[in-house]
């Protein structure tokens, strides 16, 4: 059985912070250290930074803000509308 986008509309439920955990995450303005080693070297990618020294990956929190979501397209094909 195939499920559209409209069926995972409020299936599951956003986890709060206190469910969640301690969550670090990169922030551009700051001065980061790493929460593993202590370092503030760190290589900055699209979605996460990782600490040059220990290689811990931390995700950026510009893109932490933003709720994942799963992504869908309809596509309809040209035979099927002919048909």
């Amino acid at each position: 059985m195939y499920m559209t986008a409209k069926d995972f509309i409020g299936a599951l439920p956003l986890p709060t912070a206190t469910r969640r955990g301690f969550m670090p995450l990169y922030h551009q303005d700051t001065v980061n250290h790493c929460p593993a080693c202590g370092h503030k070297h760190w290589l900055i990618g699209r979605a996460t930074a990782e600490c040059a020294f220990c290689e811990t990956a931390l995700p950026l929190a510009m893109v932490a803000a933003q709720p994942m979501q799963p992504r869908f397209t309809l596509q309809t094909s040209k035979t099927l509308k002919a048909a």
